[in-house]
């Protein structure tokens, strides 16, 4: 009997496996992000499992888990060795989450999920019978779970899968799933491109711009190692947080309603500030730069700017536009404080706090 061994920093070592299970991972998020928003979750790339989805609770507890296997392939999948393998190794990772310290709350489950870009055709191993018990996951069928397939199919699996080491009591937690998205790289963006954009509509002046953002986020921790060379749920590092991803989207949305706010005034604030034609078109630019330095703490000058912009709200009360509450916290600001920035960037990081700060914009 052969056994499935996990290597848990195989993955990291090829670099060119990440792409699609990444990619996966974006489009999970923004296939639900209506449920998912509100929720506390973590996302890990190649840990325990190609992609794991973690929600848990304030207490920290974990409550459900989500392990994808997830495989991009070039034609239709069979019920053969090669899925045998890749179900025998969901089956111990399943195992593996089951058994790992990370604490786990009393309505605890998981779902071990095979996700591909191609059909997967589960039959009964007859070609007779093929037809009457066949079941395909596919466009019209995107997900299945293995306790609801034939018992036919079941015993089938049975059999492909006695050739390996597997747990089979984790089989009930075992689904399959398929993702409507193209096998390169490039093409897989531009639908998650196009996913962001229909979802945000006008919230999102640049989709390319906001994906480029939120891979950021997985990069930063798909190819940490993991610790010891075993994967850990406890391993903060392997992590991305759900509040990571919405203060992303959030941001990528506050610099949309910056550009346009900037667009709509650019003469009124322009005068007033006295910004310059060359660099007034240039507001992209500055604009973009601005929101990135108020994440890094840093940036003391800039996290002074949007604490002030934050904390003088007053001036709402006293204004009647955008462009006239911006003039006047512009002032208060010139008035009260010195700076070492020149005048130029103070006045779009004000900009980009007011916007970031008063979301109703």
């Amino acid at each position: 009997m052969s056994d499935t061994k996990n290597d848990t920093n195989s993955g990291v070592e090829a670099l060119t496996g990440f792409s699609f299970q990444r990619n996966s991972a974006i489009f999970l998020v923004l296939e639900n992000y209506d449920l998912l928003v509100g929720s506390e979750f973590f996302i890990c790339i190649e840990h325990h499992d190609d992609v794991i989805f973690a929600e848990f609770n304030n207490s920290n507890e974990i409550s459900k888990i989500k392990a994808y296997q997830a495989k991009k392939s070039s034609s239709e999948w069979m019920l053969g060795k090669k899925l045998a393998e890749i179900l025998a190794k969901m089956t111990k990772v399943g195992s593996d989450l089951a058994d790992d310290e990370m604490s786990k709350n009393t309505g605890y489950s998981q779902d071990l999920i095979f996700l591909t870009n191609k059909s997967i055709r589960l039959n009964c191993g007859s070609r007779k019978k093929e037809q009457k018990f066949s079941e395909i996951v596919k466009e019209n069928n995107v997900f299945v779970c293995y306790t609801n397939l034939h018992g036919n199919i079941q015993n089938n699996i049975l059999t492909k899968l006695d050739g390996f080491s597997f747990e089979v009591q984790q089989l009930e937690n075992v689904y399959f799933k398929y993702i409507d998205v193209a096998n390169t790289d490039k093409s897989q963006r531009n639908q998650l491109s196009g996913m962001l954009s229909d979802l945000f509509q006008d919230k999102i002046s640049d989709p390319n711009a906001a994906l480029n953002l939120l891979l950021k986020l997985f990069r930063e921790v798909e190819t940490v190692y993991n610790q010891g060379n075993k994967s850990k749920l406890l391993d903060i590092s392997k992590r991305v947080y759900s509040k990571d991803i919405f203060k992303a989207i959030d941001v990528i949305c506050s610099k949309a309603k910056a550009f346009k706010l900037w667009r709509e005034n650019a003469k009124e604030l322009s005068e007033f500030l006295q910004i310059p034609i060359s660099r007034s078109s240039n507001y992209t630019e500055y604009l973009n730069d601005c929101f990135d330095y108020f994440k890094d703490l840093k940036q003391v000058e800039f996290q002074k700017i949007y604490h002030f912009v934050d904390d003088n709200r007053d001036v709402d009360e006293s204004s009647y536009s955008h462009a006239d509450c911006i003039k006047k916290i512009s002032e208060r600001f010139t008035r009260d404080h010195q700076t070492q920035l020149n005048k130029v960037l103070v006045s779009f990081a004000i900009v980009a706090a007011y916007v970031e700060t008063r979301n109703a914009i």
